[in-house]
């Protein structure tokens, strides 16, 4: 009996491995059903840009979305209750554009009192620092602080950096401050030192700078100044979302958006920014702003008539941006005039003057002031309570009131004619007004001018 003990326990020995085998069999085959069944890399991911001005999505990296660099500039308020951020880029590149549109996204999260300053504002920055509402939040915007505080001595530099260093403790609340300068060596290295650069521009120049300081990010600044340089030079840059599966996307410069390249901390990378803002950020919200082209058109129209719009309009984008608005004729005209002027040395004073004699004038009666004075005072002196002179009254009061009825009716359907250039009413006769635009146009007709059946304020 004691012989056959070890067989038994052998058998539940090997009853035992068995049964791990087949647990370990199990084990395999699960996990190669999650490897069956696991995804694929999909790539980098994209989220949509929203263009406020029109409501359009444009797909974008998610890297590439300012929304979370707000909301770390908060959180970094929050920690230190001062934020320093500087807008670097040549004149033109957008840096006014991305301050606003910053201090737009901040104050729509937050209620912070926003000031805006120009050029050498910054000189008297410790002195607006005291003028700042205690207990509140603010944010402070230097615009062109370029070179501004080199004008100052030592001494006043250090008074305005030691303000900045406890400006959280005298106001007593949160306060950022943005500097837009031209070069990122405009400044004293004291004020460069933030925790937020966004460059809006760069030269071959500052990528070497630049890659001193952030040797880690040499391919993101030289990548950007390749952007850069497309964005610029030819209104467009191709972005590379996936290098691995060669995906780009094409964009337009301010079609809605511009590229920028953000540095905080330690952290690199792209962001998009555009116009946006509004009354309670941007001093400049209500100046001039359309939504879309039909808004332009629509508002020149009203204000001046259709053929005036539609005629300077399209001149206006031949001449300003090169746009083929006008007809073959004016085109011909137009390089001609180019030619000479090119060649000649022309007085255009001289030469507006002498288009105003082409102008055909037509004379209008008026009532002259010392006329009707002498018959006023005429009448006055003649004896009252005759019924021949109250007559004689009656009818020169009529017939006053109705020529300076027809003066003001005919003043009213003239008021926006032309008027010769030098006209003077002082010194000319005021009694000579020129053609309105009917009569010139006719006139431009019969010359042979402009083409039949086409007015003349049409380009």
């Amino acid at each position: 009996m004691a012989l056959e003990e070890p067989d038994k326990e052998d058998e539940q020995v090997a009853s035992q491995n068995q049964e791990v085998s087949e647990v370990e069999k199990n084990q395999e085959s699960a996990v190669k059903q999650v490897d069956v069944t696991k995804k694929e890399f999909s790539g980098v991911k994209t989220t949509l840009f929203r263009n406020p001005a029109d409501g359009t999505q444009w797909p974008i990296p998610v890297s590439m979305s300012p929304m979370p660099t707000v909301d770390r500039i908060l959180t970094y308020v929050d920690r230190t209750g001062f934020c320093g951020i500087l807008c670097i880029g040549m004149s033109g590149t957008g840096k006014s554009t991305l301050a606003k549109y910053l201090v737009h996204q901040i104050h729509q999260k937050r209620n912070f009192i926003v000031h805006w300053y120009e050029r050498d504002d910054i000189q008297n920055l410790d002195k607006e620092i005291k003028h700042l509402q205690v207990g509140a939040s603010h944010i402070m915007v230097f615009d062109d602080a370029s070179f501004s505080l080199e004008q100052l001595k030592r001494e006043q530099i250090n008074k305005i950096a030691q303000n900045l260093t406890y400006v959280r403790h005298d106001v007593r609340g949160q306060v950022i401050i943005i500097m837009n300068i031209h070069y990122s060596k405009a400044i004293s290295r004291f004020f460069r030192n933030v925790p937020f650069a966004f460059l809006t521009s760069i030269s071959q120049e500052e990528v070497h700078s630049f890659v001193d300081v952030w040797p880690h990010g040499r391919w993101k600044f030289k990548d950007f100044a390749w952007y850069y340089q497309q964005m610029m030079f030819n209104s467009k840059w191709v972005f590379e979302v996936d290098r691995w599966t060669n995906k780009t996307i094409t964009y337009r410069t301010d079609e809605p958006f511009r590229l920028g390249l953000a540095m905080e901390g330690n952290y690199i990378h792209f962001f998009v920014y555009l116009k946006d803002g509004c009354t309670a950020c941007d001093p400049d919200y209500n100046i001039k702003k359309l939504a879309n082209s039909k808004d332009l058109v629509d508002h020149f129209i009203k204000s001046y008539g259709v053929n005036r719009a539609r005629s300077m309009l399209k001149l206006y984008a031949f001449a300003r941006h090169g746009k083929k608005a006008i007809d073959s004729n004016r085109y011909a005209i137009w390089k001609s005039i180019s030619e000479y002027d090119k060649n000649n040395r022309i007085n255009w004073d001289n030469v507006i003057g002498e288009l105003n004699k082409t102008l055909k004038v037509r004379r209008r009666v008026y009532l002259k002031k010392d006329h009707m004075t002498q018959q006023a005072e005429a009448l006055e002196q003649l004896p009252a309570g005759d019924p021949e002179v109250e007559r004689i009254k009656t009818e020169q009061e009529i017939e006053f009131a109705q020529q300076l009825e027809e003066q003001l009716a005919d003043l009213q359907e003239n008021q926006d004619k032309v008027i010769p250039m030098g006209y003077d009413p002082e010194t000319s006769n005021p009694a000579t007004m020129p053609y309105g635009e009917e009569d010139i146009e006719g006139q431009l007709d019969q010359d042979g001018i402009v083409p039949e059946g086409e007015s003349s304020d049409t380009i």
